[in-house]
């Protein structure tokens, strides 16, 4: 026969055994005696042995219970330790997110986010994949990461993607550059200098001649680079004009380089959070997720 009894007939075993009188036992667990009563005799029908011998309302623990007991306690320790870790995950005292996204955003965009996240979530660890932006989408799908950062584009995806924050294209250049004399530019000027920028293929690349070819514009560059700090470094030396997104404006502040915006058309990408839609995100990963978005001023 298939046991049917759970764990608040164990509770009043527990209680009963514990305090060796029905009346007590009711008031410990407060319920009334006739429902005490009736969950205890539910175990013992269930169990097949009589676990107390009742002597009005006090009662002494049979054989087949002072066996049972300690096999009790186990089991009920055992729940009321799931329940606590399961109450810990879910006030964020453990925890894991980890994050997929470009290197700039890795150095720039999460890291404050880390810090205050890690200030009121002590106990989640934050693990952050630095790879190359078309990389992201792979982590996310395979499950590799909760969450990744990405360029917007009209490629269809299987990803959830949600709008996170705007990212202007502008122009980084040495101080003593021709163009730093302007206080903007236009991208037929831009045209006629030589260009640093990202390598082909890479999304932000891709987005940018895709607009400016709806206008006849082309870009030559002179340098094809795959990291920012490289295009910094080529501009500081005067070596080209860096075509860049706003997000890299502290880094090229902090190389001591002038950052213009371009008009005519202006131009932005779009990035979004990602995530896989088969799971459900945890609620550390949903609560990184609010933190993020805040911090760029995105709507969730």
């Amino acid at each position: 026969m298939a046991i049917k009894s759970s764990l608040p007939e164990l509770r009043v075993f527990l209680a009963v055994a514990e305090s060796g009188h029905f009346t007590r036992a009711a008031e410990r667990l407060g319920m009334s005696q006739s429902s005490l009563s009736a969950a205890l005799g539910k175990l013992e029908r269930e169990l097949g042995a009589r676990l107390f011998d009742r002597h009005t309302r006090a009662c002494r623990m049979s054989d087949a219970g002072a066996a049972l007991l300690p096999a009790a306690r186990r089991l009920v320790a055992d729940w009321d330790h799931l329940v606590a870790d399961a109450q810990d995950f879910g006030r964020f005292a453990r925890g894991r997110v980890a994050v997929a996204a470009p290197n700039a955003q890795c150095a720039l965009l999460l890291p404050p986010v880390i810090r205050a996240f890690g200030e009121s979530h002590p106990g989640v660890r934050v693990v952050l994949h630095d790879v190359p932006e078309h990389e992201v989408h792979a982590l996310v799908r395979s499950g590799a990461a909760d969450l990744g950062i990405a360029t917007q584009t009209d490629a269809r995806t299987d990803l959830v993607a949600s709008p996170l924050q705007s990212d202007e294209f502008v122009a980084v250049m040495a101080p003593d550059h021709p163009l730093a004399a302007r206080r903007s530019l236009e991208w037929s000027q831009l045209a006629r200098s030589p260009v640093i920028g990202y390598l082909p293929g890479n999304p932000v690349r891709t987005l940018l001649e895709e607009k400016l070819a709806a206008r006849g514009i082309a870009l030559d560059y002179a340098f094809e680079i795959a990291l920012p700090w490289t295009m910094m470094g080529l501009a500081r030396e005067g070596l080209g004009v860096a075509v860049v997104t706003m997000a890299l404006r502290p880094l090229a502040v902090w190389h001591g380089l002038e950052v213009r915006t371009v008009g005519r058309p202006q131009v932005a990408r779009m990035l979004t959070l990602l995530r896989a839609p088969a799971h459900s995100p945890s609620p550390a990963v949903a609560a990184f997720r609010e933190q993020l978005m805040a911090a760029t001023g995105a709507r969730l």
